[in-house]
């Protein structure tokens, strides 16, 4: 986050904050933090991304998803901060931080910044807060490296000077040092063909790109710092979670994958082993013949015996035993062969059946310990191959769009769901349940996208033949039937009802090939 925007949103940002409790605090992925806030008029979060410049701090109405676990870290900010009021605050709009003085406690101050994690102090670094000096604008043309005594002289700061006509380069700087703080620009990357971001970095600024330095992004102008905050967090932060929570769900699969390939090699060496005691049954029995022929007390290394084929082995025995110690000993390792195969043969099918379930994208039940169970339930969401039985499609504008293909798979779809993507469903009888993926809360969804969602519903429904209702609403206010059998939900608000006409080539028009 840039050193001139950070002034303008921690000043907008920490009055609204001072007398609010603080709830709780969550870290929903490394270098990202929730503070929940008792509600106020203001937003009830404030979320923190930490990494230089990719660095945010924002207020949100929406709460990010969070691990079944919270990091030791978490939890040892949070026994110190919850419950806590905060009574001032003050800001190093330099260093990007903004320090929250709390009620009494351990630690006086909070301390919040872009830069590094959120961290307590007792007092307050000696000048925090202080205005900083500023250099003129031809010193900092001649010297690259000015930032390090001049924090306030940024990257985005030194390429705007140097992009600005001759002259203007002293008018420039002396506006940002005001900080009117009046308009303020979101840069997003532009999506290539297939909805993806393009390479060019996102930025948010207190003043506006020449068109030469914004090549690949699209323009965003607001009036509202905080406003401009909160769109481009939605816009930059939410997308990053939901990847970190799919890769997570991957890196499941794999782990998942790779131990029951390790556990299939390891069965075959069992099997080795376990045949080679189970022949030992055809020496014990070759002993039992011949054993009338000698003294049953002897002790030898070995024995010469013929077998059931004519042959004759040599028996090697155990010094240590008499021939009939000997005898009882290699028809107990037989039976211990035969015991662990008959065990094996189930454990190679259950193996194989697992192994099976990963390779479609399924964790296998009981393989996972708790944390991770529970981590899948609250994850942002799933790749779409970790649910079996979903077709994939592409809208006209982009959108991915996930149906079920059967009421186990309805069931299971909103497991690849965020709280604010769009689910869909044929009013007034049985359908499919389909879901509408978007990146971030709030954002728009074209209404050729929605009636193409809406038409995909229909067309796996009991209104296929006709004009169609289907109902819309947030994935977050759609909850299973208790007792109701897969598939079965109630819709708690809807977002409206739209009326189609199922076109039956939308299928083939927008699908899109599995993972």
């Amino acid at each position: 986050m840039e050193a001139n925007l950070f002034r303008c949103l921690a000043a907008a940002l920490g009055p609204g904050l001072v007398g609010r409790r603080i709830e709780k605090l969550h870290s929903p992925a490394p270098g990202v933090w929730t503070l929940t806030l008792q509600t106020a008029g203001g937003a009830p979060f404030v979320l923190l991304r930490t990494g230089g410049a990719e660095g945010l701090l924002l207020p949100s109405a929406h709460k990010p998803e969070n691990p079944a676990e919270p990091s030791a870290r978490c939890m040892w900010l949070r026994k110190r901060l919850t419950g806590r009021r905060i009574a001032a605050w003050t800001m190093d709009w330099p260093a990007r931080l903004l320090a929250l003085e709390l009620s009494p406690g351990p630690g006086r101050w909070l301390v919040l910044g872009p830069g590094g994690e959120p961290d307590l102090a007792d007092e307050l670094p000696s000048g925090f807060g202080a205005e900083p000096a500023w250099p003129d604008a031809a010193r900092v043309r001649e010297e690259p490296d000015i930032w390090r005594e001049h924090p306030q002289i940024t990257r985005d700061l030194r390429r705007l000077l140097a992009a600005s006509p001759p002259g203007r380069d002293q008018a420039v700087l002396d506006a940002v040092r005001r900080g009117g703080c009046v308009r303020f620009f979101a840069y997003l990357p532009e999506a290539d063909e297939g909805g993806a971001p393009g390479p060019a970095r996102a930025r948010l600024l207190a003043w506006r790109l020449p068109a030469d330095l914004r090549p690949g992004l699209v323009e965003h102008v607001f009036d509202d710092v905080l406003e401009a905050a909160g769109f481009f967090g939605r816009a930059t932060l939410f997308p990053r979670l939901r990847a970190l929570a799919e890769a997570g769900a991957q890196k499941r699969l794999d782990a998942a994958l790779a131990r029951a390939q390790r556990a299939l090699q390891s069965l075959e060496a069992d099997r080795a082993r376990l045949e080679g005691l189970l022949a030992r049954g055809a020496e014990a029995e070759a002993l039992r013949a011949v054993l009338y022929q000698f003294d049953k007390r002897d002790k030898r290394p070995y024995l010469d015996a013929p077998l059931a084929d004519g042959t004759v082995r040599r028996i090697a025995l155990d010094g240590r035993l008499t021939l009939l110690e000997n005898m009882e000993r290699l028809f107990r390792l037989a039976a211990k062969g035969r015991r662990g195969l008959e065990f094996l043969a189930g454990r190679e099918e259950r193996l194989r059946a697992e192994l099976a379930a990963v390779r479609r994208g399924e964790l296998p039940p009981g393989r996972e310990d708790a944390a991770a169970r529970k981590a899948d339930r609250h994850a942002v969401r799933r790749p779409a191959g970790a649910v079996p039985g979903v077709a994939r499609f592409r809208t006209s504008d982009g959108f991915t769009v996930l149906r079920g293909k059967s009421a186990q798979a309805n069931h299971d779809l909103r497991k690849l769901a965020s709280p604010f993507d769009l689910w869909f469903h044929a009013a007034h009888g049985p359908g499919a349940h389909v879901i509408l993926r978007r990146d971030f809360p709030d954002q728009p969804v074209p209404e050729a996208s929605l009636m193409e969602a809406a038409g995909l519903a229909a067309l796996r429904s009991h209104a296929a033949g006709g004009r169609a209702e289907v109902l819309c609403a947030q994935v977050r206010y759609v909850r299973a039937v208790s007792g109701g059998g897969p598939g079965k939900v109630a819709v708690d608000r809807l977002e409206r009802t739209l009326a189609v006409d199922p076109d039956p080539d939308l299928e083939t028009r927008l699908a899109e090939a599995g993972p």
